[in-house]
Formats: structure tokens, sequence, C-alpha cells
């Protein structure tokens, strides 16, 4: 009779899995942090009373397909590529290209997506990415397991039992143990070899914190804004005089949040609630100058303006610098140029 694995052998195999197995595509970091987000504390009562009785753990397919969605939404909203064919996305990709970003102007949190919309994408992500392993649709489920052993991959059933007719996956108790004691650890571990996959592919700012829990806080702009109440008076974009009370003034980054991931004040401007509204999640060349000529005009009088700009500057000059993020954000993620126009019109 073979004997269970201990926790040396489990961290071997798990190691050997998310940093040396083959990979095309990110599935095998997503399902990874799927069981570890499982095994936490929202299931924790159940999971211990598994372990206690020795009895495999169920993980639906369903509670998969959803992690999936939520995990890749976010990615795909700050459009990190997944795999390194352009012209072959994987089916996640192109499901919520598809059914989510096609169809709704998308909020800062995935939770607040309609119901409907991400209820049919999941449907479709359940389908096409945990499908039938026989017909070869299943990408996930049964291939994590495939462990290199030289020039040739063999399936292990180390961690868990895919229980296909019942749509699930069956951990064992011993793995499930091993997960819920580091999980926080081995979160860290795949987060970090999801981000070295995703840099060979195109490198991308703030890309560890885009794989992690994004976190959108717009309260911190409050200081930021204070900062520049005191300098500026009216709109970046328009030039027209800014409302009281100070609801009527916006914060809006010049290069996308969404892309750089940051609140550095050299990126910030603060704009009338139209032309910030009209700019949205876009960037525009026409103000690319006048960008640089506030900076440089008020580096001297704003100190934190002038640390912003310091901390950019890579040797080169921080101007270059922004225009290497402005290219990059552009040419190589795709996001769209607004002419002053489209900003001004009323």
């Amino acid at each position: 009779m073979a004997t269970e694995p201990d926790e040396q052998e489990l961290l071997r195999q798990f190691i050997s899995i998310i940093s040396r197995g083959s990979k095309s595509n990110t599935y095998k970091f997503a399902l990874a942090r799927a069981i570890l987000n499982f095994s936490g504390s929202k299931n924790a009562e159940f999971v211990e009373q598994c372990i206690s009785t020795a009895k495999d753990i169920p993980i639906s397919y369903s509670f998969l397909a959803e992690y999936f969605m939520k995990c890749y939404w976010y990615q795909e909203k700050f459009r990190i590529r997944q795999n390194f064919d352009p012209n072959k996305l994987p089916n996640i990709i192109q499901i919520l290209r598809e059914e989510v970003f096609s169809k709704h102007s998308q909020p800062s949190d995935y939770d607040d997506l309609p119901v409907e919309i991400k209820e049919n994408a999941t449907k479709k992500v359940l389908h096409q990415v945990f499908g039938k392993e026989k017909q070869h649709t299943s990408q996930v489920v049964p291939r994590f397991q495939n462990i290199r052993q030289g020039n040739r991959s063999v399936k292990k059933e180390i961690f868990y039992i895919n229980d296909e007719q019942n749509q699930r996956i069956l951990v064992r108790p011993q793995a499930m143990e091993f997960f819920s004691k580091y999980r926080m650890l081995l979160d860290k571990f795949v987060v970090l070899e999801w981000s070295k996959f995703l840099e060979n592919i195109r490198s991308t700012p703030g890309i560890v914190s885009k794989i992690e829990e994004p976190r959108f806080d717009r309260k911190s702009l409050k200081p930021s804004q204070k900062i520049l109440e005191k300098f500026f008076y009216n709109c970046f974009y328009c030039g027209c005089a800014f409302e009281y009370p100070k609801l009527a003034i916006h914060v809006d980054h010049f290069i996308p949040f969404s892309f750089l991931f940051n609140n550095e004040l050299w990126n910030l401007v603060l704009a009338c609630k139209n032309c910030n509204l009209n700019k949205s999640d876009s960037l525009s060349y026409d103000f690319f100058d006048d960008l640089i000529q506030r900076n440089n005009s008020f580096r001297n009088k704003i100190p934190p303006l002038d640390y912003s700009l310091r901390k950019m500057d890579n040797g080169n000059g921080w101007e270059i610098e922004l225009e290497r993020l402005y290219d990059n954000c552009t040419r190589d993620f795709g996001f769209a140029e607004i002419t002053r126009e489209e900003i001004l019109k009323r």
C-alpha cells in the first residue's frame, strides 16, 4: 500500500508544477490560487472537519469557474495578455471579451458588474474551460497535475482526484491540510511565478499588484487633490475655472490608473467633471506637452511633485520615461487615444 505524501513531498511537487511544468497560458496559476482561496477562512470550518475525518474535500467546477471569472476580469481590464500567441487567446479571455467587455461599461470592481452578465459568462467558462476531459475540451483540471519527469510529462493525482462525472475535484485531506497551513506563503509564490511568466510576454507596471487582489482606493487621491488645488484653479483640459463646492473638481490620471496602477503626482491633473468623464480610461497626445510643461514649471514650487519626478527619472530624464510609458500604454496594451475635441465636447 502506497504511503501518503508528507509535507516535504507535497511542497516539492507543488513547486515543480508551478515553476517548472510546461505552460502555454496562465490557467495553472489561476487554478492553484482558486484551490488556495477555497482553503481560506470562508470554508475553514468545513475544511477542518473533512481533514479531521480524513475525507476528501469537494470543490465544484462552478466555484473554480466563478473564481476564474473574477480573477481574469481584473487582468483583462488591465489588458494583460495571458499567453504568447496573440492570435489564439485562452478561452477565458475570449469569453470575457465577447460576453462582458463588449456589452457593459466596466466598473472599478468586479462585484459591481450586472449579475446576469456574470452568470452568463460563468456558464460559458464552466463549459469551455472545465469541460469534458475525454473530448479534450477540459483545459486545466486534468493537466494541472502533469509533472515533468525527464523528457515526458507524467500525470499524478497527488493533490486531488478529478471527479468529472460530478463536476468537481476531490482534494485529498493531506493536500488540503498542506494548502490550509501554508496558504499565504503558497499564494505569494504562485503570484510571483505568474508575474514572471507574464513579464516574459510583455512587461507592465505594477504587475504583481494587478495579479493579487486589486485595490481601487479613490480616497487616496484626496491628499494629492489638496496639494494641486493650492496651485491650479482651472481644468487642465478645457481651462474653465472650477466651480464651488469642491465636489466639482475631479482628479484625472493622465496615463490611466488601470495601466500604471499608482497615484504618482506627476501623472495627476485637476479636471472638471465633463472633461474627466469624456476622457475616461484613455489618453490624449494633444495634452502631452502640456503635462510636461506643467511638471517642469511647478516642480520647484511643489516638493511632492519634484519628488515624484525624481523617482520616475531613470537617468535619461523623466520626459523620456513618460514618453516610453505613453507609447507602451497605447502601442503594446491597446489603450485608446482621444482627441482634444472629444475631451472638450459638451
